[in-house]
């Protein structure tokens, strides 16, 4: 979902030189003033949190919900104090001369209800936290993403399904093996911080983070050319340390079985509507049926043969199935 972010931090900002860096107390203080200015006309406008070591930035980002009219509101109550102006998605990035008399690069990020917006601040938070616990996540099976921590499923064609299995990313990283040190995630403050907290868990494997095991999404994640990303990771590596749990479904399983029941009952929903590879398929269909045509009924025929026979269509007799077939084209 934060597209554009992904865009900015991998090819340049994009306000380019227009934009000034601050430090955190400069950010501090043009939050506050855009608190002042905008602040309540959203239920929610909050600062992301940044490493509490990191002494300048590059842009500010907060995120808000509770009124989905962004441009609008940016533009009547910022007035000419915006610069220059874009939007991305759900991203209203706009160039901002705030009172300090610095021109600074602001990310406003809506979320539609206070489910999103808390996964999106979770995510946001940290610097490069959540691109790093990504790749983690991803070899083990899932998603640590702005719209909350998904399950990866591949289906029998080969497809692959994102299934929620919570908004609540706190939840998703209890799952991922950090219930125990959760307590230590708010008293991150730096890099190396972020290296050990990422390295406990029990699920936790350095190889994960070496290139042969990444495909191209891990290497977006991570963001590689960024110097903090880039120590995070050849840290990792250097620990030389790997998963004492095999299962990626472990703690989902112990700590949340009724989200794992739930996962279970989505995976036979989305198998049940989807055709099993076999030796009957459009081809066959268009031999046996003449009269019809290329199109959505030979989806619809292929679903209900999924339904009905599932993985034991291929030892279906082929007159059972011609004339189950001709019977149901009847029935649409």
């Amino acid at each position: 979902m934060i597209k554009l972010k992904d865009l900015l931090k991998e090819g340049g900002k994009l306000f380019g030189t227009k934009a000034s860096r601050v430090t955190t107390s400069e950010m501090n203080s043009i939050f506050d003033e855009l608190k002042t200015r905008l602040g309540n006309k959203f239920s929610k406008f909050e600062l992301s949190r940044s490493l509490p070591s990191k002494q300048d930035h590059g842009d500010i980002d907060i995120v808000l919900t509770g009124n989905p009219n962004i441009k609008k509101n940016i533009m009547m109550y910022l007035g000419s104090k915006v610069k220059d102006y874009s939007q991305n998605g759900n991203i209203y990035s706009v160039l901002y001369n705030s009172n300090i008399g610095k021109d600074v690069h602001i990310d406003f990020i809506y979320s539609e209800n206070d489910e999103d917006f808390d996964a999106q601040k979770t995510y946001l938070a940290l610097g490069d936290f959540s691109g790093i616990l990504g790749v983690m996540a991803r070899q083990n099976g899932y998603k640590y993403a702005t719209t909350g921590f998904q399950k990866i499923y591949v289906d029998n064609n080969g497809s692959h399904h994102d299934i929620t299995i919570t908004k609540n990313l706190k939840d998703g990283l209890k799952i991922l093996g950090y219930g125990n040190v959760l307590g230590d995630y708010d008293s991150i403050q730096n890099n190396d911080d972020v290296v050990r907290f990422i390295s406990s868990s029990p699920m936790f494997d350095s190889n994960d983070y070496k290139g042969q095991t990444m495909n191209h999404s891990d290497r977006k994640l991570f963001r590689s050319g960024r110097p903090s990303a880039d120590y995070i990771r050849t840290s990792l590596i250097n620990l030389n340390k790997h998963k004492s749990i095999d299962d990626p479904d472990y703690f989902l399983k112990k700590l949340f079985p009724e989200k794992y029941q739930s996962y279970l009952d989505k995976i036979q929903e989305i198998e049940s509507f989807t055709p099993v590879k076999s030796k009957y398929g459009g081809e066959w269909i268009m031999v046996n049926f003449p009269q019809l045509k290329p199109g959505p009924v030979l989806g619809k025929i292929k679903q209900y043969w999924t339904q009905k026979y599932g993985n034991n269509l291929d030892n279906v007799p082929e007159d059972e199935l011609k004339k189950d077939t001709d019977t149901y084209i009847k029935s649409l």
